[in-house]
């Protein structure tokens, strides 16, 4: 029992929480069901966690909004959560047991289609209603009202008295229970006529038993002497059995034993190539490892080499585009100057002096004429 002891609060704020699991802390489950309102009491009837928890709430609409959250689902569990009803010795079930549906036992009353139809109209405050109908038992009468929901049914038993038509309604769960109960109920006013008119009977019966008790114990009384020397017999063969079954024990529980021996050497056997296994496997997952990082390792080499090598390689490019540039520019030069020279002689070769000097200049022109240069421009063409 919880250390906590719950005090007598009113029927009305209670709720009982079954199913509950023993993983649960009790402070997770406080925790869970404090969000439907302040809780005043509580308690817990394992002090391990599981079994049924109490829990009492400061108002009614506390209990109103955790009914109405059903299902309660906590640490993988589904909580059956329902209305704390007091034991009442004259219904010994209706505190543990839930039903939907409501028995109303007829005595005195005249029931027909307009008290159906009033009572309908009576307990559909409740809630959702699906019948209310007239039933017959054994050895009773009775109105069977159904609820869509057990917690209609509950809040019913709690508001009792309950009163229709100046009547005070004998209501009760529709369970097994109470109809056994109501059965020998009234199956006892019923018979309690020819109880009395069977006195004489008993009477006679028990004067008959007497007299048979009598001669039954006469007869046991010569048996026992006659029988003396067959109970040493029977004792004798009843301790040859029990030898028996003692030897026929003990060859089981041996081979029991082998057999568990034998289990128990293979899964040992089981477990060594397992944990030999394990260690080989463990074993070449390192190597893969190692060589996993040496991979990774030689891999960033070869990246940072690959990337010098292009970074090299673009210096280069770009040292030689330039020098190509510079050399293309003296080309030009230099082809600008020979055209301006070559120029300049064909020039001075147009005027010659006289012939002597004609002939000497034009030896010095073929002399100094250097080899005709193709012209790019004309290629091109």
């Amino acid at each position: 029992m919880s250390s906590y002891r719950r005090h007598i609060a009113s029927n009305q704020l209670e709720i009982c929480i079954g199913n509950v699991s023993y993983q649960t802390e009790p402070h997770t489950l406080l925790t869970y069901f404090e969000q439907f309102g302040t809780i005043d009491h509580y308690n817990f009837t394992s002090p391990d966690g599981g079994g049924y928890v109490f829990i009492t709430y400061i108002n009614r609409k506390s209990i109103d909004r955790c009914l109405a959250s059903r299902p309660h689902r906590l640490d993988g569990q589904h909580l059956y959560v329902k209305r704390a009803i007091q034991f009442n010795a004259d219904y010994p079930r209706e505190h543990i047991d839930s039903s939907r549906d409501l028995m109303i036992v007829v005595e005195s009353i005249n029931v027909d289609e307009k008290f159906l139809k009033g009572l309908r109209e009576y307990f559909s405050s409740y809630g959702t209603l699906y019948a209310c109908k007239y039933c017959h038992e054994v050895n009773f009468d009775y109105i069977l009202v159904e609820f869509a929901d057990y917690d209609q049914v509950d809040r019913i038993i709690l508001d009792k008295p309950h009163y229709f038509n100046d009547y005070e309604l004998n209501v009760m769960k529709c369970i097994s229970a109470n109809k056994i109960l109501m059965n020998k109920k009234y199956s006892s006013k019923e018979n309690s006529s020819i109880k009395q008119d069977s006195i004489d009977i008993d009477d006679d019966y028990k004067f008959l038993n007497f007299e048979l008790n009598l001669k039954n114990n006469s007869f046991l009384k010569k048996t026992d002497l006659i029988s003396e020397h067959e109970l040493e017999k029977e004792v004798h063969r009843l301790q040859n059995f029990l030898k028996q079954i003692i030897e026929d024990f003990n060859i089981k529980r041996k081979q029991l034993e082998d057999d568990c021996c034998e289990q128990l050497r293979k899964l040992n056997e089981n477990a060594d190539k397992t944990h030999q296994l394990q260690q080989d496997l463990e074993q070449e997952y390192s190597k893969l490892l190692v060589e996993y990082e040496s991979l990774k390792l030689e891999n960033e080499a070869l990246n940072e080499q690959y990337i010098m090598t292009e970074l090299e390689n673009f210096e280069i490019t770009s040292y030689y585009e330039q020098i190509l540039i510079e050399e293309k520019a003296k080309t030009a030069q230099y082809e600008a100057e020979y055209t301006e020279k070559l120029q300049l002689l064909y020039k001075n070769d147009s005027h010659p002096p006289s012939s002597s000097c004609s002939t000497s200049a034009s030896r010095t022109s073929t002399s100094l004429s250097p080899p005709a240069i193709p012209d790019g421009d004309d290629d091109d063409e």
